[in-house]
C-alpha cells in the first residue's frame, strides 16, 4: 500500500500513557528497532552486492543519459535492492515473535525507513547509516489511517495481530486553532514518537494530515 503524494501537514498532540501503557510502547520500540536493523542490515548488503555487479560497473561507465539510467534500474532490480523488495524481506517479522508487538503496516514504514537510509547513502546524500542502539529507536507510524497504527474518535488506536488493542488518549487543549485545524482535516497516516525529558519518557502522536 502506497502513501498519498498530497501535500501533508503534521499536528502533533501530547498523549496520556500509563505505566502499563508505557511498557507497551516501549516494547513495540524494541520490536521496531528490531525489525530496522535486519531490514537495514539486509539492505546494505544487497546494496554492496549490487555494487560488486558487472552491471553496476557497466552502467557507471556509460555516459550520462536515458540508457545508463535504465542500466542502473536493471542492477538494482537484479540485486532486488528496492523499497518493495525489502518489504517482502519484512514479511518474516510478522511470523515471528516480533509480530506480537508490530502490525504490518508499521513493519512496511520501517523496512521503508531502511531502505531509504541506504538509498540516501547510496546517492551520496548521506553518510553510511548505522544501526540503532537499546533505546535509540524512538518513533513508529503507519502508512495509512485505515488499520494497524490509526487515529479515529479522537484516539490513537493500534492494533495487532490476535486482536491486541492498545487505545491511547490525547491531552487536547481546549482552544487551539492549530490542533483544531489538524483535528478537522484528513489524517493520512499516524507517527508516535517518544522523547526523553527529565530521565521520563513522554509519548506524542504526530496526525500527518492532507493540506
Amino acid at each position: 500500500m502506497s502513501r498519498s503524494k498530497t501535500p501533508t501537514f503534521i499536528t502533533e498532540i501530547p498523549l496520556k500513557a500509563s505505566p502499563s501503557q508505557e511498557s507497551i510502547l516501549l516494547k513495540r520500540l524494541e520490536a521496531a528497532r528490531r525489525v530496522y536493523n535486519a531490514c537495514l542490515g539486509e539492505a546494505l548488503q544487497r546494496a554492496d552486492a549490487m555494487h560488486r555487479s558487472p552491471g553496476y560497473q557497466a552502467a557507471r561507465a556509460m555516459p550520462k543519459g536515458a540508457a545508463r539510467t535504465q542500466a542502473f534500474r536493471q542492477a538494482r532490480q537484479a540485486a532486488e535492492f528496492g523499497e518493495y523488495a525489502l518489504h517482502t524481506y519484512a514479511k518474516q517479522f510478522g511470523h515471528s515473535y516480533l509480530g506480537e508487538h508490530l502490525d504490518s503496516l508499521v513493519v512496511q514504514a520501517v523496512a521503508t525507513r531502511a531502505f531509504d537510509a541506504v538509498n540516501q547513502y547510496l546517492l551520496g546524500k548521506k553518510g553510511r547509516p548505522r544501526f540503532k542502539g537499546k533505546n535509540q529507536f524512538d518513533s513508529v507510524e503507519g502508512k495509512a489511517n485505515t488499520s494497524g497504527l490509526r487515529w479515529k474518535d479522537n484516539r490513537v488506536i493500534w492494533n495487532i495481530r490476535n486482536g491486541r488493542r492498545l487505545t491511547l488518549v490525547p491531552i487536547l487543549p481546549a482552544k487551539d486553532a492549530v490542533i483544531q485545524h489538524g483535528l478537522s482535516s484528513r489524517v493520512k497516516y499516524v507517527r508516535i514518537v517518544r522523547r526523553k525529558l527529565n530521565g521520563r519518557n513522554r509519548f506524542y502522536v504526530q496526525l500527518v494530515g492532507e493540506g
